[in-house]
């Protein structure tokens, strides 16, 4: 049976307006914003290795977008899909759009996150700091002091300023033991830069012994004048092996227990860092 016209009519028509829908829904995709204008700011996390199949259903199920083959399609088209730089990127209500969105992907223009270590911080300090940051992959939560430490390599060590004071930037997402980490070599850099560079009559047997020693004067006094002088006193006593007897020391190793005041008992309790039961 041959079409007749009307059929061809028919299914031009057809034809014309399925294409017309399809014009019409990429344009669409391809100019309005992921976020509409007056809504709140969203953000898109693109994990490394994630594929661009995966990336356009995650952005479907945030319904940032209708249709996961468009997305696919340009980058496609544009000739990325091998270019995406992994991290959070920021979607402006009523300014991003897939094509810009992809632009910064390609740019790796992600949001930067920061994490601080303050200096002074004990090892307790900074992960509360770290448990708290909402920004940060938890996973060292339950974990004791011990069982972390090992968990970054370097099982049997005392946590106490083995971490760098220091901002830490990071995009995306990141384990808590990444900063660790990340903290940890850059602290080793330090001190080994410092190492090289010592004078030669000072006690110390290794940069940490420097690195504690100057702990302890900073907590000592905050008068630089007076830096110098507790410097000499706690290297004479090093050499002659004798007790440092600092305050700071019996303070840091009472931890939260410590109240502000320090009496008879706290001298005489014995911790890894209280110098007046310890030497060195």
């Amino acid at each position: 049976m041959k079409p007749t016209n009307k059929n061809l009519f028919t299914l031009l028509v057809v034809l014309c307006a399925f294409f017309l829908w399809i014009g019409f829904n990429w344009w669409s995709f391809l100019n309005r914003p992921l976020i509409e204008a007056g809504q709140k700011p969203g953000s898109f996390l693109f994990i490394q290795g994630m594929s661009v199949k995966k990336a356009a259903m995650a952005l479907k199920q945030q319904n940032l977008i209708k249709h996961t083959l468009f997305f696919s399609l340009l980058t496609r088209i544009k000739g990325v899909e091998r270019n995406l730089k992994a991290g959070e990127y920021s979607i402006e209500p009523g300014i991003t759009t897939p094509s810009t969105l992809l632009a910064k992907m390609v740019r790796g223009e992600a949001i930067n996150h920061a994490f601080t270590i303050v200096e002074g911080w004990t090892f307790s300090q900074v992960i509360t700091a770290l448990n708290n940051n909402p920004y940060i992959k938890h996973t060292i939560q339950n974990l004791s002091t011990d069982e972390i430490m090992a968990k970054i390599g370097h099982p049997g060590e005392l946590p106490e300023g083995r971490f760098a004071p220091d901002t830490y930037l990071f995009s995306g997402e990141i384990k808590d033991t990444d900063i660790l980490i990340n903290a940890y070599q850059l602290l080793q850099k330090r001190l080994q830069m410092a190492w090289a560079n010592k004078s030669s009559n000072v006690p110390y047997h290794c940069p940490y012994e420097a690195l504690t020693s100057a702990s302890i004067i900073e907590k000592e006094t905050a008068v630089e004048q007076e830096k110098p002088i507790i410097a000499g006193v706690i290297m004479r006593r090093l050499a002659q092996s004798m007790l440092l007897q600092s305050c700071p020391t019996v303070i840091y190793g009472m931890g939260q227990k410590y109240n502000g005041k320090l009496n008879k008992a706290d001298y005489l309790k014995d911790t890894p860092y209280n110098t007046y039961t310890r030497k060195g």
